[in-house]
């Protein structure tokens, strides 16, 4: 990745407050046994794993333009089961998807997931409303970590929040995916048995770092891709929410 396309997408977000920023942290190639998925993964902190499964001809064609509105199966892996941990699509958590995840509070053997949006600096207390849709594949939990594998639907390029639109900002076929990332060690509160009611703290740690797409982190085929996405049977997973 080319030092000066990193600093121009950190320039961008014009944020207001301080980020660790990670260029191109090592990437790992790391399959899931459970599933037969493989993700080209990123570690910026010892707090947070992210990793990516595209389609194969996302580097010659943006997500969005597919007939079926795939984006990205998304694997996050937050230590510290206590707590909960972000990510954010696109950089900076302002006018960007958000995702949360964090361990049930009756059963925490399963993890729960919201997607979220923040107009402002502070806990994104506000769900998500538009197009984009997150359903799981997986999820474990044992003493040191908790992970969640989904398919997340229409979260590539441009998305819409109610009538706040921002476009563009995480298109496949440029090669480069900014992603945000927070970790928090207190856990959801409130109506956190529903996880797009649960509110949170301050986090303890956050950062920014660019993920290179290459070969590794594409489908080898779009059978294989279609195959990895029809393994999303599980849901939103976003617990107890009363309509």
């Amino acid at each position: 990745m080319k030092t000066s396309l990193f600093a121009a997408a950190v320039a961008a977000l014009a944020t207001p407050v301080v980020f660790a920023q990670e260029r191109d942290p090592t990437s790992e190639i790391y399959t899931d046994s459970s599933s037969n998925i493989t993700f080209n993964t990123w570690s910026p902190t010892p707090f947070v794993t992210i990793g990516v499964a595209l389609p194969p001809d996302a580097l010659q064609t943006d997500a969005d333009e597919f007939v079926l509105p795939l984006t990205l199966p998304f694997m996050q892996t937050c230590s510290d089961p206590a707590g909960w941990c972000g990510v954010s699509l696109g950089g900076g958590m302002v006018s960007n998807l958000l995702v949360l995840a964090y361990p049930s509070p009756s059963n925490p053997e399963k993890i729960l997931t919201s997607l979220r949006w923040a107009s402002d600096y502070g806990p994104p207390i506000e769900p998500y409303n538009g197009d984009a849709r997150l359903t799981q594949i997986s999820s474990t939990l044992n003493a040191t970590h908790y992970q969640v594998l989904f398919r997340c639907e229409k979260c590539l390029g441009e998305w819409r929040h109610g009538e706040e639109q921002q476009g563009a900002s995480f298109p496949s076929s440029g090669g480069f995916l900014l992603f945000g990332w927070c970790h928090a060690s207190s856990a959801p509160f409130g109506e956190a048995e529903c996880a797009d009611t649960a509110e949170m703290g301050q986090h303890d740690s956050q950062g920014l770092f660019g993920a290179e797409v290459t070969s590794f982190t594409l489908a080898s085929s779009a059978e294989e891709y279609a195959l990895w996405a029809g393994k999303a049977t599980g849901g939103a997973a976003d617990g107890e929410c009363v309509a």
